[in-house]
């Protein structure tokens, strides 16, 4: 879920590459994001029914540490609600919106006696070396987007896919299956510089929206860093452990792909999941 939830900066490379608002962007993403939510709950659901063994037993105390965790997380939920909801309202522009939660984010930290001068340069450093490499990867994607375009790539891709004579729904399902197999063996930063130069004309020509396409994207992109036998994520979580074969973790996560397709559907059938928050801004 890490590509949809603002502030996501998968989110801000798309819109920079793709010229997109970045706050437009961030509130199209929420919807989805709850509904990927629901999916997983859901999934979780139907194993644990299925069998009661595949997750481990609840403690009594679970229940009374709600409350606590819960009021622990309350500032942070509190300074999200700010950040995307003045954006949402349009209180600041999505550069403010940064400004504001980077002085909440300084402030909560502040309140919880967290800063000393180690972790002001740890986050100093770590933010540093973060901006560094988004902007690498911004002035390689837009020099890469420049020479194709040179080159006339996308207008020759877009004319095949005229003259194939199709439904744009079935063109959109053929790019949904070519992002799957490249998110298996690629992270969403490779896949959308080397692919968006090319694939954003045709969505254009297609007649589909741009902050449709950019969610849709991202969620297949996500999907495919889970989907065996090449995601990415799956050799990161047998890392974690490796007691455990990287078979069984292919097995545990396949019900989770099920929700993450069954949210492809819906997204399809109903791109107002996606557009209807921002054409309310």
């Amino acid at each position: 879920m890490g590509a949809l939830v603002p502030p996501s900066g998968v989110i801000i490379l798309f819109a920079l590459l793709t010229e997109t608002s970045i706050g437009d962007l961030f509130v199209a993403a929420m919807i989805p994001a709850a509904l990927a939510v629901l999916l997983y709950f859901g999934a979780v659901f139907v194993i644990v029914r299925w069998d009661p063994n595949a997750a481990p037993e609840a403690n009594g105390s679970s229940l009374s540490d709600l409350w606590p965790a819960l009021k622990g997380s309350f500032p942070v939920v509190l300074m999200f609600g700010v950040v995307i909801g003045g954006l949402y309202g349009g209180l600041f522009t999505a550069t403010e919106s940064a400004a504001v939660g980077a002085v909440g984010a300084f402030l909560l930290a502040l309140l919880r006696g967290r800063l000393n001068r180690g972790a002001i340069l740890r986050v100093f450093s770590e933010t540093t070396a973060t901006t560094a490499m988004i902007y690498a990867l911004i002035f390689g994607g837009l020099s890469f987007a420049f020479f194709i375009n040179m080159g006339g790539a996308p207008e020759m891709v877009s004319a095949w896919i005229a003259s194939i004579d199709a439904r744009p729904i079935f063109i959109l399902t053929l790019l949904i299956i070519i992002y799957l197999l490249l998110g298996s063996i690629m992270d969403s930063f490779g896949v959308m510089i080397i692919t968006l130069p090319v694939v954003t004309p045709i969505i254009l020509d297609l007649g589909y929206d741009m902050l449709f396409w950019g969610i849709l994207m991202l969620v297949v992109v996500e999907i495919g860093m889970i989907t065996p036998p090449f995601g990415m994520n799956l050799f990161i979580i047998k890392s974690i452990d490796p007691n455990v074969q990287l078979s069984t973790v292919m097995r545990g996560v396949l019900p989770f792909i099920l929700a993450d397709l069954l949210k492809i559907i819906l997204l399809v059938a109903f791109p107002a999941l996606a557009l209807w928050l921002p054409s309310t801004m």
